[in-house]
Order: structure tokens, then C-alpha cells, then sequence
């Protein structure tokens, strides 16, 4: 049996918190196998009371590269045995893992290229999507400048509002065309807080991962943030 195999419901749902994430690990690490950029897999916990609000995080030699995995509602429903076995299968961890090690892999090794004009970098943040980001920095013109383009094969019937609402990252901005016609373009960011670990116990946290508090030992549980708070000291 595999690793995405034993994420089916009979196997999984009878294991505690600690199995399920090394089940998950092991199926990420299987998965993210042919890159030789991956130095190891983690999977962080959600705050308390939504541990299962996951994200799949991999070190490499520059860093920390992580990606949503599961949510805690999802969890809740595949274990519930009150809800049709198709629903539940839907919603399986394994298509999770896979579909988070897709994103992972297409952000493991992206070329770039360094030109007169700037550093050019290509992305392919899903399929018949391409991603453009140019840095550009010119002492003639006395200014720098970023520009992103996002070109689409296919956006099929897609409207153009839901096409930019789908890859516009900054904050909710109201639209309004020369006729008067506005539209709201909601809120989004890429960014992602540093990663902590909370304790149960006592509620004190401190900067990274760790399995216990720092303070008076109880258990912990690690998750990511989206604001760092004032200090980098734990409390």
C-alpha cells in the first residue's frame, strides 16, 4: 500500500493528530522526491482549534517554501460518517497532498534570466497560465519599476472581471469605468507570516517550530501567522 493510499477514510480517520501528519509528511516526501531542491517536508498545524487547517512547507537550501493543505472543515466532513461516502471521497487528503505538491513543484525551480534591462522571471502558477515578473532599474530614466503580466491560453467564457479577480494580489479596490460603473475588486495577498509556536497551557509563543513550550513544557502546536507581532520575544 502507499502512502496516498493509506489517506483513505478506514485508514485514516482511526489515527490521532500525530499518525495523520506523518502520514501526510510521508506522502508529501514520495511526492516531492525528483527535486533535488528539497532538503526536507514539514506539514504546520493550524491554530487551536482548527489544527487541520494544514499547510505543507518545504525547506530548501534558500528557505521555507509553503502552500495551503487541508482545511479543518474538509477534515471534519471526511470522517463524519453521516455524509455520503462520494462527498467524503472528494474531499480525501490525497487529493490534497497531490494537489499541494503540484503547486510546490512548480515553485521549486523557477529559471530566470538576467538582461540588460533587468532580471526577468517565468512562472507557471497553474496550467495555461504564464507568469511574468520584470525588475527592472534604469539610471538614464532615474527610476526602477516591477511590472507583472499574467498571460492565459484558454480564459474560455471567463469575464474579464473575474480573470483579474483571480490574479490581483493587494488590497479590496473600488472600480469605476467612464460611465460610472463600479465594481469591487476584492482583497488579496500573497504574503505569508513567519511561522510560531503557541502553547496550549500557559498561551505564551515563540518564533519557529517546536513540539513543546519553551516556558513550561506543555504541548504545543505550531502555525503560521499573518501579521509578526510587535516583538520577536517570546511572551
Amino acid at each position: 500500500m502507499s502512502q496516498l493510499d493509506s489517506l483513505d477514510p478506514d485508514s485514516w480517520c482511526p489515527l490521532d493528530l500525530p499518525a495523520r501528519r506523518q502520514a501526510l509528511v510521508e506522502a508529501l516526501t514520495v511526492l516531492l522526491a525528483g527535486s533535488r531542491a528539497v532538503i526536507g517536508v514539514t506539514v504546520e498545524l493550524g491554530p487551536i482549534g482548527c489544527e487541520y487547517d494544514l499547510t505543507a512547507a518545504v525547506e530548501t537550501d534558500v528557505g521555507r517554501l509553503r502552500t495551503p493543505l487541508w482545511s479543518h472543515a474538509r477534515a471534519t466532513i471526511f470522517c463524519d460518517p453521516s455524509v455520503h461516502s462520494a462527498n467524503r471521497r472528494q474531499l480525501s487528503p490525497s487529493i490534497a497532498v497531490r494537489e499541494a505538491a503540484d503547486r510546490l513543484l512548480r515553485r521549486l525551480a523557477v529559471p530566470y534570466r538576467l538582461e540588460s534591462r533587468g532580471l526577468t522571471v517565468t512562472i507557471h502558477p497553474e496550467d495555461g497560465v504564464e507568469r511574468t515578473w520584470t525588475a527592472e532599474h534604469s539610471r538614464f530614466r532615474k527610476r526602477t519599476a516591477v511590472v507583472r503580466e499574467d498571460s492565459v491560453e484558454n480564459p474560455g467564457e471567463l469575464d474579464v472581471r473575474d480573470l483579474l479577480a483571480h490574479f490581483y494580489t493587494g488590497p479590496a479596490i473600488r472600480l469605476v469605468a467612464e460611465d460610472g460603473e463600479a465594481f469591487l475588486l476584492p482583497g488579496a495577498t500573497e504574503a505569508e507570516g513567519p511561522l510560531i509556536t503557541l502553547c496550549r497551557g500557559c498561551g505564551r509563543w515563540s518564533t519557529g517550530a517546536g513540539a513543546a513550550c519553551h516556558d513550561c513544557g506543555s504541548a504545543a502546536v505550531e502555525t503560521v501567522i499573518a501579521a509578526r507581532p510587535r516583538t520577536t520575544e517570546s511572551r
